[in-house]
């Protein structure tokens, strides 16, 4: 059953419920992106999703919870107590990330809240989905995305979620991965008493402004041969881009002939990334692995065209992410989470994937000031404040406890984690196997799971006993 609405907040009717649990499904980046949905990758990592449905509810909430305005919106979450004990009570909530949620958390949350007799949440992050203030994606409007005022959302649901259980109190437990997972962790930090510990998958907590790190770390994980290839690919296109084949190169790819050098750049850069990211690498190597430097350069491009396109979907060049000018001025393509993500970007947390200085696979036109200029083309004055961001919340060395942060070898990601264990309270643990990518341990625990993902998992389950005082 779900649990009860409390006064303030409204449940949606039933089957528009179930229309967007199936539009939607799943919540934050353990997940593929939205943009890369569509072609056989999604297949091959499907959307983290529960064994049950939960009607959604809202609850209105301050646009700025500092009160420079008495506006309110309806955030989204699900609840469901079908495991809940309550002789003793354990509340598991999911952190919304950078995408729509879209029901009840699933995976790894979902099978610790059935052996444990968790309460289980799962809420939206405010600026996505359905979560939307008034006229959200204005300027003046965007102001108020930022992840204090998100950490402050999810305090204010626990609140009133805690004056409807019996007994009146539970312990509360935050889950989340990649910017979600940055979430768990400064939740945790910023709020110690609302919550007794957490898990941080993948969490991005340093704010990294200038991220060659990045780069660097697909490089690492693709090895040396598969690494010349896509700097081959990469050279090819500069190539065809500086003769004046701008049209039929985007064209390849289904952009926009609008789209600027940088935002094509870009795109393609993340398509080998991506590959990488998700524990895909292997998909990326075989597709473009008889490519040589004297392969007819037509061949190269349209090798790793049709790489992207059938793993992405065809609509991945075309999808208003990387676009600038969309992002700017075409209002019907800015959601699922194109024009509030760039903000956070832009304004808070940077992670700008620019060019290394040497042996980059990403074009070299991808310097801070481009990066730079497309957030100022799109927002106007603007500049990502990772400095004030580090020293909020600690950066890759924040200060405090029973916050277990786990990463995996192959996810470039890893470069903006803690990367070591801080503290006794403050573990952290680094998955190394071939393959293992992007908050692999949310997924639902499989009998194919290696080895070392198996044993990060006990590992942590270890510490969420000890925290829960189980």
């Amino acid at each position: 059953p779900a649990f009860p609405a409390f006064p303030g907040s409204k449940k949606m009717p039933r089957l528009l419920v179930l229309l967007v649990a199936l539009a939607c499904g799943a919540h934050g980046l353990a997940d593929l992106p939205h943009r890369a949905r569509n072609g056989i990758a999604v297949v091959r990592r499907p959307p983290v999703k529960a064994s049950e449905e939960a009607p959604v509810q809202t609850i209105a909430l301050p646009v700025d919870h500092n009160g420079s305005t008495n506006m309110t919106f309806n955030n989204r979450y699900w609840t469901s107590t079908t495991y809940y004990n309550e002789k003793r009570p354990l509340c598991f909530l999911n952190m919304g990330g950078e995408g729509p949620a879209g029901g009840l958390p699933g995976g790894l949350v979902q099978t610790l809240a059935m052996k444990y007799g968790a309460f289980l949440v799962q809420i939206e992050h405010r600026y996505y989905g359905e979560s939307l203030p008034e006229n959200a994606f204005d300027v003046s409007m965007l102001k108020f995305l930022t992840s204090r005022q998100a950490l402050a959302d999810v305090a204010a649901l626990i609140d009133h979620l805690n004056s409807q259980l019996t007994p009146a109190h539970c312990q509360w437990f935050t889950f989340g991965g990649s910017y979600s997972g940055a979430l768990s962790a400064w939740f945790r930090l910023k709020y110690p008493t609302h919550t007794v510990g957490s898990l941080s998958s993948s969490g991005v907590v340093n704010a990294i402004f200038n991220f060659t790190g990045f780069d660097e770390q697909v490089a690492e994980a693709i090895g040396q041969g598969c690494a010349e290839t896509v700097r081959l690919i990469t050279a090819t296109f500069e190539q065809a881009i500086a003769s004046g084949q701008g049209a039929e190169v985007r064209a390849l790819f289904g952009s926009s002939p609008k789209m600027t050098d940088a935002d094509f750049f870009y795109m393609i850069a993340d398509s080998a990334a991506m590959a990488d990211q998700y524990g895909h690498k292997a998909d990326l190597c075989n597709a473009i692995t008889e490519l040589t430097p004297s392969s007819d350069p037509s061949v190269v491009m349209k090798t790793f065209a049709n790489f992207t396109n059938t793993f992405w979907g065809s609509d991945f060049g075309s999808n208003c992410f990387y676009d600038t000018d969309c992002l700017k001025n075409n209002p019907s393509k800015w959601q699922p989470t194109s024009r509030a993500w760039r903000w956070q970007k832009c304004n808070e947390l940077a992670y700008l994937q620019i060019a290394p200085a040497q042996n980059s696979l990403r074009s070299t036109k991808l310097s801070i000031d481009v990066l730079l200029q497309q957030c100022t083309d799109i927002f106007g004055s603007i500049f990502p404040a990772t400095a004030a961001t580090n020293a909020y919340y600690g950066g890759a060395n924040p200060q405090g406890s029973n916050i277990f942060f786990s990463d995996f070898s192959d996810d470039p990601w890893q470069r903006a984690s803690v990367n070591k264990t801080l503290s006794a309270d403050l573990p952290y643990e680094l998955v190394v196997c071939d393959g293992c990518g992007h908050c692999d341990d949310l997924h639902t625990p499989g009998s194919s799971d290696p080895a070392p993902l198996n044993a990060e998992r006990a590992h942590f389950e270890t510490y969420l006993v000890k925290w829960l005082g189980l």
